[in-house]
């Protein structure tokens, strides 16, 4: 299932990146450079798992701005630790510092996507998105499951990061029949 949706991500971006390359006879005017979009998407550069995400901000990482393209009402109601919200329509007036890495993030990961290329468009490559969005947060970081095959040192790495975050690892069988009840759409 991950495979299918970040190939319709990746699909997404290079259909929303279309409009931005101009026509093919000329240069893109803002320095859009699409073979390095396409190689990002194609490599999984141009986004990070919510459990990556979460070690960044428990670590206090660098440079980290993580950002919520949502509306102020959806941010106001549930975000991310140490997120700020921009929504989507007010990214292009945006400042971003070169040395930023900037983590967008949406409700389940279509805006944050599209926000990525148009980052990409403006020339912020240091820029990546989380695919599943707060539904990926929700279940890999507040509530996610322990392996029933992991080492203890894995489960309590991961238990460790989701109590950090005020939440609760999950075990037991219903693992396969959690994650078919996720939720679809932005």
């Amino acid at each position: 299932m991950r495979l299918v949706r970040g190939l319709g991500m990746g699909a997404l971006a290079l259909g929303l990146a279309a409009p931005f390359a101009g026509s093919p006879s000329r240069t893109p005017q803002r320095g859009l450079d699409l073979d390095s979009v396409a190689r990002a998407i194609a490599d999984g550069s141009d986004h990070v798992s919510a459990r990556q995400l979460a070690e960044w901000i428990r670590d206090r990482r660098t440079g980290l701005r993580v950002i919520d393209v949502r509306s102020p009402a959806e941010f106001r109601h549930d975000a991310i630790p140490t997120a700020e919200n921009v929504p989507v329509d007010r990214l292009a007036t945006s400042r971003f510092a070169p040395d930023e890495t900037i983590v967008l993030y949406s409700q389940e990961g279509a805006h944050a996507g599209q926000a990525w290329v148009m980052l990409r468009s403006l020339g912020v490559t240091k820029a990546v998105f989380l695919p599943g969005g707060l539904a990926d947060w929700r279940d890999e970081v507040l509530s996610p499951w322990l392996p029933v095959n992991g080492s203890p040192t894995e489960r309590a790495q991961i238990a460790a990061l989701s109590h950090y975050f005020g939440g609760s690892p999950r075990t037991g069988g219903e693992q396969e029949a959690g994650r078919s009840l996720r939720r679809r759409g932005c």
